[in-house]
């Protein structure tokens, strides 16, 4: 028997389900991609080696986190996907020195540009791409403009000329620029900024020096996006202020590389002995988003102390809503108040509009809450120039300098510091010029464990002891070096401080197997 052809409203049915099947499909394919920070397509000219492939985001391996007891401090989902881990075999085995690839041959600057211009050629302008020894040089007409302007972001590895690429630590770093920069498309740019020691050299008057500096500290590879400076360099800029080195003034190399790579909206200022259980573009792409989500009120009474997940129900908006509760409308808003200061961030709207500073990027993104510096004894509480106010200049200070910050904040720091003198030292520096300059800056809650598993009732005791306003701070902070020294406390057996013993101990564990959580691990240095 001969069957009647389907009806019209059968027809369309069929259509639009296959057509919502499609989207549907496409959608959460799409989204399990991006919820790892990964593009749905690995672009070839994204590879590293015109014939291999090994470099896709496709050859990561995922399975589900296994921790008991969770980190007391902090909460994964704002670096990643609490829920699933990656496995290191699929992130590193490819990016081992062996003699099946010669990655002396590799230039790794050539690589991130010729991904960048995928697609796109006419996207892909070096504003400045020289990466000799003029890449500092001081131009006749230092830019002040800070209008926002959208762009790429750097990642910027800090170190020394002295520094041993090991084989592990080169596979380490091949895999954070594949992470980065090849899985984004070019989105993402790394360097590294290397501070050479010795300041008897003229980086910045002999090029063939500069040239032989740079082949005597960096493996081949790397050299097309190393970045070599000296403290002349930094004295040549900033002649007003009287610190030069890395640990008073970690900032200002950075603020050179703002002013020569205005490609750059925001920079990443991360340090080689950090590690990540989780992948750095995910990484770093949710940590911004995170702070994209959080609204001004309150924000820096928030930033000043430690989310302990467990008293919250495991809610970062049951904190906020606590801290709000607490604070009230008598929190930060907008620039702190200081004398003879112009500040140049966006003009705060009435205290009524509870949603002000949602969907607005964060100018600065720490890792660390954001204290109050005076009244803790830390060694550099007093060291505070050329503000009106001295000493009682309202600050900020985070412990550990590894930031985001947009090229808008790091140019406002470049510019107080040649033509005022006003300084602080590094972990205060972007801290401080936000808070006088009302810039949005967010403390994103990151997981830190303690080896003596300490409860959540003890870890709020131990590290959220201080004032409203700066819980995290008060007298002597276990995690700060007073003048008196170190403080009695559980940061030397934490996974993330400047002085961590346990993150090593946490990262070869996830090498060896346990699939950890996203996690900051630093410092790690014994590979």
């Amino acid at each position: 028997m001969l069957r009647s052809p389907p009806s019209r409203r059968m027809v369309w049915t069929i259509c639009i389900a296959a057509i919502v099947y499609y989207i549907l499909y496409h959608m959460f394919e799409s989204a399990e991609l991006a919820d790892f920070g990964l593009q749905p397509v690995q672009r070839a000219n994204c590879s590293i080696f015109p014939d291999w492939d090994g470099s896709s985001s496709s050859y990561l391996v995922y399975g589900e986190t296994v921790t008991n007891p969770l980190p007391v401090v902090g909460d994964a989902a704002s670096i990643g996907n609490q829920n699933r881990c990656l496995l290191p075999s699929s992130r590193f085995e490819k990016y081992q020195s062996s003699q099946d690839r010669d990655w002396n041959q590799v230039r790794w600057g050539d690589v991130q540009k010729r991904c960048r211009a995928t697609g796109n050629t006419k996207r892909i302008i070096d504003e400045f791409s020289a990466r000799d020894n003029t890449w500092f040089q001081m131009p006749e007409n230092i830019e002040t403009s800070l209008v926002e302007k959208k762009g790429q972001t750097a990642v910027v590895l800090r170190t020394w000329d002295n520094y041993n690429y090991t084989d592990v630590r080169r596979a380490w770093l091949r895999a954070l620029i594949a992470e980065t920069s090849l899985h984004s498309g070019g989105e993402y740019e790394v360097f590294l900024l290397i501070n050479v020691k010795d300041d008897r050299i003229r980086l910045d008057q002999d090029s063939e020096v500069y040239e032989e500096v740079l082949r005597e500290c960096v493996p081949e590879e790397f050299r097309d996006i190393a970045l070599l400076y000296n403290q002349n360099v930094l004295k040549t800029w900033y002649p007003k202020v009287k610190e030069h080195g890395a640990q008073d003034q970690m900032y200002q190399a950075l603020q050179i590389f703002a002013h020569k790579f205005p490609q750059f909206a925001h920079v990443w200022q991360l340090e080689m002995d950090l590690r990540t259980t989780g992948h750095v573009h995910t990484t770093l792409e949710t940590a911004s988003a995170f702070a994209l989500a959080q609204p001004r009120r309150n924000l820096w009474e928030r930033n000043g102390r430690f989310f302990i997940p467990e008293l919250y129900n495991g809610s970062y908006e049951t904190f906020a809503a606590a801290v709000d509760d607490e604070i009230g409308d008598r929190g930060i808003w907008g620039p702190a108040t200081t004398t003879d200061f112009e500040p140049r961030g966006p003009f705060p709207p009435p205290r009524s509009v509870r949603n002000w500073g949602i969907n607005e990027g964060a100018d600065l993104i720490g890792m660390m809450p954001m204290i109050d510096p005076r009244g803790t004894d830390w060694v550099y509480e007093h060291h505070v120039f050329g503000f009106a106010d001295g000493e009682a200049t309202p600050r900020r200070a985070a412990f550990v300098s590894m930031t985001r910050a947009s090229r808008r904040l790091l140019l406002l720091v470049s510019e107080a510091q040649r033509q005022r003198g006003q300084w602080v030292v590094s972990e205060a520096t972007l801290e401080t010029f936000a808070l006088l300059h009302g810039l949005k800056a967010v403390t994103v809650p990151h997981p830190i464990a303690f080896a003596n598993d300490m409860t959540a009732e003890a870890a709020e005791t131990e590290l959220n002891r201080g004032p409203r306003h700066s819980k995290a701070g008060g007298r002597g902070p276990s995690f700060s070096y007073t003048s008196g020294g170190w403080v009695p406390g559980p940061w030397s057996q934490s996974s993330y401080w400047f002085a961590a013993d346990d993150a090593p101990n946490r990262w070869h564990s996830y090498l060896s197997g346990d699939c950890l959580p996203p996690m900051l691990l630093h410092p790690v240095k014994d590979e």
